[in-house]
């Protein structure tokens, strides 16, 4: 990772995405996906040893299977489908609170005056898109989960396995959809942070940013190295790898924006 860039007159402290509502929303999301889980389990497990003499190539122990596992998808469809859209109002609706409050705070630290922030079109656009976005990956959680599990018990189920194997199987494939809850809540925090506070920015009248690289990843994006340091608008973003995008947009990114307020010295700070 490069050295930061030697900060500039007028550039304000980034917002970046608070710690504690990451791990709220992920603790919220693995909940879910427990809960799921444990129920998805113990009605494949009672059904399982039910048939489990019959496990063969025969038909009629695979139907049964394949109606439990479509009974317990359509269940779990129906609760992440209600919990979803909830959990990402609050989600966002937080992420918003604490992208409005670090910029003003930001501000004020570098001027020296007080700050208001209004809403605007554009940022109770971004607001609803992403709690529309995290209403989907939410969703999704349950579908790849359901498709996987179907998929693991019909292919036991042909090959004669018993119940221990697939009990194996199955938690192996928990810990994959536990790690995409813990990825998707990381991913998120990140990108709608820098997606609100860029928008509160903008309407406070700050047109321009500074790409700022933060490191931790264990492969960081070459050309996001490169990036660190460069001045972008915000209302287009940077030019990297053939298109503009901002901080925190692409998966896993963890880059963020800091302001530049032009005429204003950093002296306040």
């Amino acid at each position: 990772m490069p050295a930061r860039a030697p900060k500039v007159k007028g550039e304000m402290r980034p917002a970046r995405p608070s710690a504690a509502l990451r791990v709220a929303y992920q603790r919220q999301l693995e909940r879910l996906v427990d809960e799921m889980h444990r129920s998805t389990l113990y009605w494949l497990r009672a059904t399982y040893r039910d048939r489990e003499s019959e496990i063969t190539m025969d038909a009629s122990p695979a139907a049964d299977l394949a109606a439990q596992l479509a009974r317990r998808a359509s269940q779990w469809r129906k609760m992440f489908a209600k919990r979803a859209p909830d959990l990402a109002r609050e989600f966002i609706s937080k992420v918003d609170r604490h992208a409005t409050n670090a910029t003003k705070q930001a501000a004020v630290a570098l001027t020296g005056m007080s700050v208001s922030v209004k809403d605007t079109l554009v940022s109770n656009t971004v607001l609803q898109a992403s709690v529309r976005e995290n209403v989907s990956l939410i969703q999704s959680i349950q579908s790849e989960y359901a498709t996987d599990v179907e998929g693991i018990v019909m292919r036991s189920v042909t090959a004669g396995r018993d119940l221990s194997y697939v009990t194996e199987q199955l938690q192996q494939r928990f810990g994959v959809t536990r790690r995409r809850a813990q990825l998707i809540a990381t991913d998120q925090n990140n990108k709608a942070t820098a997606q609100m506070a860029r928008v509160r920015q903008l309407g406070m009248g700050i047109k321009k940013a500074r790409w700022l690289h933060v490191g931790g990843g264990k492969n960081p994006r070459h050309s996001h190295v490169q990036a660190n340091g460069k001045v972008f608008d915000l209302d287009k973003g940077l030019k990297i790898d053939g298109e503009y995008i901002f901080p925190g947009e692409l998966i896993n990114c963890g880059c963020v924006g800091a302001p530049l307020i032009p005429g204003v010295d950093d002296e306040a700070e």
